[in-house]
């Protein structure tokens, strides 16, 4: 779910902290929310034509019953490669529609997704 101890400590400090004064409290539900979740297949994705990051974003709402496209924010970098998709939780904890900051690219940004070794 998080590949690496530090990155597991930089959660916790910025988004967990606030919510529960117990980290067990925060990854418990982490994982509850990482496990209702089911990723599409980007390494298909990424080799369609004419990638776009509304594309991305519609790939991960059509896998994810209950998910809009306005509810998740993916992030480029200043190359076009996607650096993150950030999923837009209200306080309750149900997908809500993200704000301008979180939202990100434009879904007519041209993208690309990093397929690794």
């Amino acid at each position: 779910m998080m590949p690496s101890t530090r990155l597991i400590a930089r959660q916790w400090a910025k988004h967990g902290s606030c919510m529960t004064k117990r980290p067990e409290t925060y990854f418990a539900v982490t994982r509850v929310l990482w496990e209702s979740l089911r990723i599409p297949d980007y390494d298909r994705i990424s080799r369609e034509e004419g990638l776009t990051a509304g594309r991305i974003r519609q790939a991960f709402a059509d896998a994810n019953p209950g998910w809009s496209a306005a509810q998740i924010g993916v992030q480029l970098n200043e190359r076009s490669w996607l650096e993150e998709l950030r999923l837009c939780y209200g306080p309750r904890f149900r997908p809500t529609r993200c704000d301008d900051r979180r939202y990100g690219a434009r879904d007519n940004a041209s993208a690309k997704i990093w397929r690794g070794l």
